[in-house]
C-alpha cells in the first residue's frame, strides 16, 4: 500500500508542476529515497523521469542493491543494462563517479572482484573530493572488499604481495581520514593477510577505540570483534606456540588471547555520562 501511494504521489506531482520541474522533483525524490534504502520507491521515482540519463543512473544503483538483499537476477541484469546504456559524457562530474561505482559494484556482484577493484582503485582519488564523507566511506568498503577477494584467490607469495599492496593502501587512507572505519577494519584484515599477525592484533585494538567516535559504533565494532575472535586470535595463538590448532598449548594460548581482548575491549567501550 505504502509503495502504491508513494507512486500515486509521483505522479500527482507530475501533473501539477511543468515538465522539467516535475522531472527534476522526480530526480530529487528518487535519490533521496535511494540514500534512504527505499529502493522500490527510489525506482518508482526515477522511472517518471526515465528520459533523463541521472535517473537511469539512480535505477540502476537502486537495483543493484536490491539485488544485494533480495537476489533476484533480473535487478542485476535491468542495472547491468542501464549502465551499459548510459553515455557518461552526458552526465554531471559526481554522477560519473556514480556511473563508475555503480559498474565496480556491478563487476563485483557478478563475482568479477578483479575489474571491480580496479574500477574502484582508479576513480577513489577523484571521488575523495567530491563525494560526501559517508558516500566516501562506502567507497573505500566496496574497494577493500573487492582487494581482499582477489588476494585470497592468489596463492603463495602472490597472495601476500596482494596483501602487502592492499595494507600500504589502507594504511594511506586511514591517515588521510583518521576515523575512517572501513580503513580501520580493512587495515586489521590487510595485515593478517600480509602475515603481520602483531600489526594486525595492534591495528585492531586501535580500530575498536577509533570506532567509539561512530554514531553506529556498536554495530562495525561487532565485525571487528567477530574478525578478531574467529581469524586473528586462532591465528595468533598457532604462532606462539608453533602448535596444531587443536593443541591444547594451542587452545589454552586461544582462552588468554580471548580474556585479553575482552578486558581491553571493555575497557575502552564507550559509555554515556552519568547523569
Amino acid at each position: 500500500m505504502r509503495k502504491q501511494c508513494a507512486i500515486c504521489a509521483v505522479w500527482a506531482l507530475v501533473l501539477v508542476c511543468p515538465g522539467p520541474a516535475a522531472a527534476q522533483s522526480d530526480l530529487e525524490r528518487a535519490r533521496a529515497l535511494y540514500n534512504a534504502g527505499q529502493f522500490d520507491e527510489s525506482i518508482a521515482a526515477a522511472a517518471v523521469a526515465k528520459h533523463r540519463p541521472s535517473a537511469t543512473l539512480i535505477a540502476a544503483r537502486a537495483r543493484l542493491e536490491r539485488f544485494r538483499t533480495k537476489g533476484d537476477p533480473e535487478d542485476l541484469g535491468a542495472a547491468r543494462a542501464d549502465l551499459i546504456a548510459l553515455n557518461p559524457r552526458s552526465l554531471a562530474p559526481q554522477e560519473i563517479i556514480e556511473w563508475q561505482i555503480g559498474i565496480g559494484t556491478a563487476l563485483f556482484l557478478e563475482n568479477q572482484p578483479g575489474p571491480a577493484a580496479e574500477m574502484f582503485a582508479t576513480i577513489m582519488p577523484t571521488a575523495r573530493l567530491r563525494l560526501s564523507g559517508a558516500e566516501y566511506d562506502k567507497l573505500v568498503e566496496w574497494w577493500a572488499s573487492t582487494a581482499a577477494r582477489v588476494a585470497e584467490s592468489q596463492t603463495g607469495d602472490a597472495r601476500t604481495d596482494a596483501y602487502v599492496a592492499m595494507l600500504s593502501a589502507v594504511r594511506d587512507e586511514l591517515e588521510r581520514s583518521p576515523l575512517s572505519w572501513p580503513a580501520a577494519y580493512w587495515l586489521v584484515v590487510a595485515a593478517r593477510g600480509a602475515g603481520d599477525l602483531e600489526g594486525a592484533w595492534n591495528a585492531a585494538v586501535t580500530g575498536w577505540i577509533r570506532a567509539g567516535s561512530h554514531t553506529e559504533g556498536e554495530h562495525p565494532r561487532g565485525d571487528l570483534d567477530q574478525f578478531v575472535r574467529q581469524t586473528l586470535i586462532p591465528e595468533r595463538a598457532q604462532a606462539r606456540t608453533g602448535q596444531r590448532l587443536d593443541a591444547g598449548a594451542t587452545q589454552e594460548e586461544i582462552g588468554a588471547l580471548t580474556e585479553h581482548w575482552r578486558a581491553l575491549t571493555d575497557t575502552w567501550r564507550h559509555r554515556p555520562p552519568a547523569e
